[in-house]
């Protein structure tokens, strides 16, 4: 729903991250697969994480370069998946709202004031993550440990 909100509007509501923080939060009381511990730490890094980027952004260009929008999603994303989803998350969102964003550029020729949607991006690596984590870390901890093959 948030992807297609975002696609439509460039807005991702807050009626649908900040109680999807919470539920996040406190689900981690009752699923065993993420501690609160875990949920906390990622709702707190998510949101912060991308909140320092925006802040910085809008330091040196004095203009928004992200929604808060995004920043929520990310926290809500924490919550849910835990810390350990995020550079999973951040990394594959970032490299595929990069490169949707470049062939964007190109073809709407308004260079650095081409706009996209992140919260689309966020999602999709936050199902891929989901679905996948098990090969994720598995191949993080090769690359980490330097047994890659």
């Amino acid at each position: 729903m948030i992807t297609f909100i975002d696609l439509d509007h460039q807005i991702i509501p807050d009626v649908i991250s900040l109680p999807g923080i919470i539920l996040g939060f406190l689900c981690s009381f009752v699923i065993a697969s993420v501690s609160w511990q875990s949920s906390l730490i990622g709702l707190l890094v998510g949101g912060g994480v991308l909140y320092t980027i925006a802040l910085l952004y809008f330091m040196l260009r004095k203009i928004d370069g992200m929604g808060g929008g995004d920043i929520k999603l990310l926290a809500m994303i924490g919550a849910w998946l835990g810390w350990q989803s995020l550079p999973f998350v951040i990394f594959a969102s970032s490299l595929s709202g990069s490169l949707v964003g470049i062939i964007a550029m190109f073809y709407q020729k308004k260079g650095g004031r081409t706009r996209i949607s992140f919260g689309p991006f966020l999602s999709l690596a936050a199902l891929t993550y989901t679905f996948f984590s098990e090969q994720i870390l598995y191949f993080f901890h090769l690359y980490t440990t330097g047994q890659w093959p």
